[in-house]
């Protein structure tokens, strides 16, 4: 892939790349499913105000533009990987929280509930055992449609210049190749595998977390 104009070599960035965003992905949608389960868990197991709560907070939440509001978050705390990953969690946990929520009411009243709190069984003990093996297909889906999302807000921060300006990441490559205006030049290398690398990794991760659908 050569170099770019300031000597660095793309190739090398592209590898970079993978990495940073495979660390984004993992910690943002990390964050995101972990802050989205505890809430869910919460609300729909004690219902009462508190769900009320935190139903306000996520409605609140959603009534903003996800983007907009991951951007303003990440504006607010500086430039970097801290800031990324963080505005990204504390944006989309709403769809998790949402689920889970639905998933702990219903699961409320099941026979194996009544059983376990029959039994003694502390609430902390019901949610490790009882409430969280059942979850667990759902919380990976949604971590893998959340890591799909997360790698793809880091490229749109990284080109707005409010990302992960300081690394090689695919976002910051591809507004890099639109600033030195790659395609007027005929270097169309460095934009076409920062973008081929970004919906590769995308499509393969949706795949795996949606293996049957359109079958």
């Amino acid at each position: 892939m050569g170099t770019d104009q300031l000597g660095r070599d793309l190739l090398a960035q592209l590898l970079q790349g993978t990495r940073i965003a495979l660390a984004v992905g993992l910690l943002a949608a990390g964050g995101a499913v972990l802050l989205g389960t505890i809430l869910g868990i919460i609300s729909g197991w004690h219902r009462g105000w508190i769900d009320g709560i935190v139903l306000w907070l996520s409605g609140t939440v959603v009534a903003i533009p996800g983007v907009l509001l991951i951007l303003a978050i990440a504006a607010m705390m500086g430039k970097g990987f801290t800031a990324v990953c963080t505005s990204f969690a504390l944006v989309s946990w709403v769809g998790v929280y949402r689920l889970v929520r639905a998933e702990t009411q219903r699961m409320h009243s099941e026979d194996f509930i009544l059983a376990a709190r029959a039994s003694g069984a502390r609430p902390w003990q019901i949610f490790s055992r009882h409430l969280l093996p059942h979850l667990r297909p759902l919380i990976a889906v949604q971590f893998g449609l959340a890591f799909v999302w997360a790698i793809q807000t880091e490229a749109v921060l990284s080109f707005l210049g409010v990302g992960l300006v300081d690394l090689p990441s695919w976002g910051s490559m591809i507004a890099e190749a639109w600033e030195w205006n790659d395609l007027g030049q005929g270097r169309w290398w460095r934009l076409t595998g920062a973008t081929i690398a970004l919906a590769g990794l995308a499509l393969s991760v949706q795949r795996i977390v949606t293996p049957n659908e359109g079958q």
